[in-house]
C-alpha cells in the first residue's frame, strides 16, 4: 500500500511524507534485510503510485516474479499519524484495491514450490473473499508439499463484520499452520478472550499449531513449542518514537532465524532486537533495520 504520514491529528495535518508499507510487506523488508530471500504475491494496479511501489520491491531485492497487474483498479492507500504521546491514527483507502483481486487461479504449484515458508497475515485473509481462498488454497498447498507456513493474526476490527467471521476464518486455516504469532493483548483479547501468553500458547496448541509465538511489546515475547514455553525479555530502548510495523519487523527476523536454522531462543532474540530497533526511528520502512545492526545487538544480549 502506499503510506501517507503526517504529525498530529489527521483532521489538521496538511503534509505528509509518501512512502510504501502494509504488514505482509513490511515482514518481508525485515526479512530481505536480515539475509533471507524473499518474493512477494500481490496485485498493482496501471495508477501513479504502482510505480513507486514496484521500484521500492526491486530497491529491497525483493522477488516480483509473482506480483500480478490488474487494469481498472487502484493501489491502497493508508494516511497515518502520531502525536508527541505516540498515539497512532490511520485511515484506509483499500476497498477494491489492487491486492483485494489476488484469487486461488494465482495460487500454483510452482508458486508454493518455489519457496520454503509462506506467510500470511489476517489483514490478508480480511481485504477481500478471493484473497481468503487463495490464502487458505496456498496454506493447503504448502502442507501437502511439505512448505512451512506462518500466520500473524493481525486483528483489525474495521475489515470483520463481527469476530464470528474472524474466528470461522482462522478454523479454516489454523490446521495447515506451522507457527502463529500473535500479539498479546491487540490480537489475542478481542478474538479469543486471552490475555496471558502461557492461556495463548495453550489454545493454539490446541488448534494444532505446533509453534506459537507471542509478541508482548516492551514485554519481550513467549515462544510455545513441544509443550516447552520460553520467555525472552525485551531489548532495552532510550526512546521509544515510532511503533508503527514493530510487530511485522519482529515476524521478518524470527522467521529469516527459523530459516538459517537459529535454535527458537536465538530466533526470538533477533525478532525483540529488530523491534527494539525498529521503534527507536521514525518511519516504516526507513525504520526497518539491517541485519549487521541486529546480529550485532542480539547476541550481545545473550
Amino acid at each position: 500500500m502506499v503510506e501517507l504520514s503526517g504529525r498530529g491529528e489527521l483532521r489538521f495535518a496538511s503534509d505528509f511524507t509518501k512512502s510504501y508499507a502494509g504488514d505482509a510487506f513490511n515482514t518481508a523488508i525485515a526479512a530481505r534485510r536480515m539475509g533471507t530471500d524473499v518474493g512477494f504475491l500481490t496485485g498493482v494496479a496501471e495508477d501513479p503510485f504502482s510505480y513507486g511501489l514496484q521500484q521500492a520491491f526491486l530497491t529491497e531485492g525483493i522477488d516480483t516474479r509473482y506480483v500480478k497487474r490488474f487494469l481498472n483498479t487502484h493501489t491502497g492507500l493508508y494516511f497515518v499519524s502520531q502525536d508527541e504521546e505516540g498515539e497512532r491514527e490511520f485511515t484506509y483507502y483499500r476497498k477494491d484495491s489492487a491486492a483485494t483481486k489476488i484469487n486461488e487461479s494465482h495460487i500454483t504449484e510452482q508458486v508454493i514450490s518455489s519457496t520454503k515458508l509462506v506467510y500470511a497475515t489476517g489483514v490478508t485473509l480480511a481485504i477481500s473473499p478471493s484473497m481468503r481462498s487463495a490464502v487458505c488454497k496456498a496454506f493447503k498447498m504448502a502442507r501437502k508439499q511439505g512448505v512451512m507456513t506462518a500466520f500473524d493474526p493481525n486483528y483489525r476490527s474495521s475489515l470483520w463484520k463481527n469476530p464470528m467471521e474472524l474466528l470461522e476464518a482462522f478454523d479454516e486455516l489454523l490446521p495447515y499452520v506451522d507457527v502463529i504469532l500473535p500479539t498479546i493483548p491487540d490480537d489475542t483479547v478481542p478474538t479469543v478472550g486471552l490475555s496471558r501468553p502461557d492461556q495463548v500458547i495453550d489454545y493454539f496448541w490446541f488448534k494444532g499449531v505446533p509453534l506459537v509465538v507471542c509478541k508482548m511489546g516492551e514485554n519481550g515475547c513467549s515462544i510455545g513449542y513441544r509443550k516447552n514455553m520460553e520467555h525472552i525479555p525485551a531489548m532495552k530502548v532510550d526512546r521509544v518514537l515510532d511503533t508503527v510495523g514493530a510487530g511485522d519487523t519482529f515476524n521478518g527476523a524470527f522467521l529469516h532465524g527459523m530459516l538459517a536454522e537459529k535454535s527458537l531462543i536465538d530466533c526470538g532474540r533477533l525478532g525483540v532486537t529488530a523491534a527494539g530497533l525498529r521503534v527507536q526511528k521514525r518511519g516504516t520502512l526507513d525504520a526497518i533495520p539491517r541485519r549487521e545492526s541486529v546480529y550485532s545487538r542480539a547476541f550481545a544480549m545473550a
